[in-house]
């Protein structure tokens, strides 16, 4: 075999192995390279709105089930205010604070259980900005 027939080769099965991993993109969602750490690509995501405003939350959904779920936390106070939530199986489960007028999104998943949605704010819990839901079924 010559050399240029070798690299030729070698170009080809390198093509061929890209092809394939492209290829795999579409099995049911599995790829290579391309982590979905919420979990499966194509699962249902619930979006929750959460206002915040001097001193409450008022939630958009009232009712719970697991599944991942996307919290929009809008500052619509006068002061700066954050999103955490407690609960079965979060950790550090807390958006970044957020300025009057601005929103951040909190990206969670739920189990079963009883979960605690407040404002971290040094005070702000203890002035009714303090939510609690049940995630049943």
């Amino acid at each position: 075999m010559t050399l240029r027939t070798s690299t030729a080769t070698l170009a080809l099965i390198a093509l061929g192995g890209v092809g394939l991993l492209g290829g795999l993109g579409g099995l049911g969602g599995a790829s290579i390279g391309l982590a979905d750490p919420a979990g499966a690509a194509g699962a249902k995501v619930t979006t929750v709105k959460a206002v915040e405003t001097d001193f409450h939350i008022a939630l958009s959904k009232k009712t719970f089930t697991p599944g991942r779920y996307t919290f929009v936390a809008q500052n619509k106070g006068h002061t700066t205010h954050s999103l955490e939530i407690t609960g079965p199986g979060l950790h550090n489960a807390t958006s970044a604070n957020i300025n009057p007028g601005q929103s951040t999104k909190l990206k969670v998943t739920l189990k079963k259980g009883r979960y605690d949605i407040f404002c971290p704010i040094p005070g702000h819990k203890a002035l009714a900005m303090n939510v609690n839901v049940l995630v049943v079924g």
